[in-house]
């Protein structure tokens, strides 16, 4: 795909080919400058935004700490925990390991993850699945064993205790026992968060007064940072703690939580935690990426919320790999070992590894506490949306293997974001969030649209798309114009334009990738053109083979990110228009919402 071998023209600025070569690639790019140093200097007495340093490259943080760790399980009893659709209740053990440093005082900022659904007891040879009742799966070595997902997150673990966490895995299996019957209503999400809130408790008490055979932490938890992972069903156990721990007489101070491939079934609305969700778009357990669901409901549930939310896919990954335990190929759940991305049979496809796969996932996650629990900012500039992921994450070991690879999409801060439209279905075709008028000239046809039925449809026939905030449709056949009126709109005090945009699955003009230029102009009638290929690699027509055919292709639509400083010789404090033209290829088709300004802040 075309769009797959572009690479941003910031790199070319760095580049040691000859001057000339370099200039005329920079001509190619549209006139694109170095973050902060326009290419026209800004007439006198007009407002510039000022972008902070921002590192190309985000900090790798998969190098082990220096702290020596002690790790040990432990059991707590059993509780009752409840579905709360059915009212129906059982017991689960409250068992779990915790990893700590040793000998460093602390107190330690404290992580919790939490499995999803999976076999809990398990044939030695080929981890077949062997049925059982609730928590009675014998350990018969080498013929059958329990299945220990909770211990499927040590590389992780171990990472993070290293650097100073106190890192809590826990079992989940009586859950999975429970929940996977027709008469379980909400899916277990209930019963996992009061089992989270559980064993919070028990080492909230533990730091207070000692205990439970851990005398030794007392005093050295840091219950003022918490953060939670959950995976598939533990990534909606996580999503429904944030509003149970809410409602409880005294809550854990959530920081952060981290939602990997999960599950939605309960439409759960998270709100007032800084939240990211990771979507393999490989996945053939949730294969329609349920988390692209909870980061699209919430965006406007709080327009106060302070806490920026997080969107990655991960184009090779799988919905197991990143647990240990869980060695099979889920993929072929929902799809073909054929499909042209994602079937491991297919000369083309783009899979990774197990290593692979645990290695961007340690990456994420790990600088995702480090920044947002831990405070640490030295990991912080992934997050602005800004920086690439280290090299070790791309196939080869280089930047280029790494285009489109990681889409990402940030929702910032109801303090960071001047939201100009957000396309809601009503007035999306007529009026921007300022109150200014919106104008489409020139497309063959326009729509807004969008995909609350969970199927993927409503977007006419760019189907599935799993994105489902209200966006709007462009077609073009000849150049056409997006307008939207900012109405003197000072804008000195952000950094970055951001856009949400994908290519519509059913127009065979996107299939080689697509471009168009961003235009803002001030009030004083001067103008600054941009080709949006230069800020994203992410402009590539969906991969894979048809969906409902067992395929992979499948539209989410992602961020484009500009830098504010790339505009030259504008006057931000006074801006007229944003406009989107549509004449850089003859044809295309493309879904766009969440039209933003954006501070950023490493």
């Amino acid at each position: 795909m075309l769009a797959l071998a572009r690479f941003r023209c910031k790199a070319l600025r760095r580049s040691t080919l000859p001057i000339p070569l370099v200039a005329a690639l920079l001509a190619a790019c549209g006139g694109q400058s170095e973050y902060g140093a326009p290419v026209t200097p800004a007439p006198d007495g007009v407002t510039r935004p000022e972008l902070p340093a921002v590192a190309d490259v985000a900090a790798d943080p998969a190098e082990s700490g220096p702290l020596t760790l002690t790790s040990t399980d432990y059991d707590f009893g059993r509780i009752t925990v409840t579905d709360e659709q059915t009212g129906d209740s059982y017991e689960t053990d409250v068992h779990g390991y915790v990893t700590y440093p040793t000998d460093a005082t602390g107190p330690f900022p404290v992580l919790l993850f939490q499995h999803g659904r999976h076999q809990t007891c398990e044939t030695t040879v080929g981890q077949l699945p062997f049925p059982v009742g609730d928590d009675n799966c014998p350990d018969l070595a080498g013929v059958i064993t329990p299945a220990n997902s909770y211990r499927g997150y040590d590389y992780l673990v171990q990472s993070l205790a290293s650097h100073g966490y106190a890192v809590i895995s826990i079992d989940t299996n009586d859950i999975n026992d429970n929940d996977g019957s027709p008469n379980a209503g909400d899916a277990g999400a209930l019963a996992r968060a009061e089992l989270i809130l559980t064993h919070l408790d028990a080492f909230r008490e533990i730091h207070r007064n000692g205990g439970q055979g851990f005398d030794a932490l007392m005093g050295r938890l840091d219950f003022d940072r918490v953060g939670l992972m959950g995976h598939s069903r533990g990534g909606e156990g996580v999503n429904k703690t944030v509003t149970v721990n809410a409602a409880q007489d005294e809550p854990h101070n959530l920081a952060a939580v981290f939602s990997l491939a999960p599950t939605d079934y309960n439409a759960l609305d998270v709100t007032g935690v800084t939240w990211a969700t990771l979507l393999p778009y490989c996945d053939g357990d949730v294969e329609n990426l349920m988390g692209a669901f909870a980061y699209d409901a919430a965006r406007l549930l709080s327009p106060d919320d302070t806490h920026p939310r997080f969107q990655i896919m991960a184009m090779g990954a799988n919905h197991n790999y990143f647990n240990t335990v869980w060695t099979s190929d889920d993929w072929t759940i929902h799809g073909t070992s054929t499909d042209s991305h994602c079937g491991t049979d297919s000369a083309t496809h783009q899979r990774d590894t197990p290593e692979a796969q645990r290695a961007l996932g340690s990456f994420f996650m790990a600088s995702f506490f480090r920044t947002f629990v831990g405070g640490e900012t030295a990991h912080a500039d992934y997050w602005t949306g800004l920086a690439a992921v280290p090299n070790t994450l791309c196939p080869g070991g280089e930047a280029a293997g790494c285009a489109g690879r990681y889409p990402l999409s940030i929702y910032a801060s109801a303090t960071d974001r001047l939201i100009i439209d957000s396309t809601p279905i009503d007035t999306a075709l007529s009026q921007n969030a300022l109150g200014g008028a919106v104008t489409l000239e020139g497309f063959a046809s326009f729509e807004a649209c969008t995909t609350t039925g969970r199927d993927g449809s409503g977007c006419g026939a760019s189907d599935p798309t799993f994105t489902t905030a209200d966006q709007l449709r462009l077609h073009w056949t000849a150049p056409a114009i997006y307008r939207s009126a900012l109405g003197d709109l000072d804008a000195s005090d952000f950094h970055v334009l951001s856009l949400r945009v994908g290519l519509s699955l059913d127009d065979p003009a996107n299939d080689a990738g697509q471009d168009f230029a961003v235009v803002l102009t001030d009030t004083d009638g001067r103008s600054a053109r941009l080709n949006a290929s230069a800020y994203s690699t992410d402009l590539f027509a969906p991969p894979g083979d048809a969906f409902d055919s067992g395929g992979s292709e499948k539209l989410v639509l992602t961020d484009l990110r500009i830098p504010l400083t790339e505009f030259p010789a504008l006057d931000f404090a006074h801006l007229d228009t944003l406009e989107l033209r549509f004449d850089l290829t003859p044809a295309g088709t493309v879904q766009i919402t969440d039209l933003q300004f954006q501070r950023v802040a490493p």
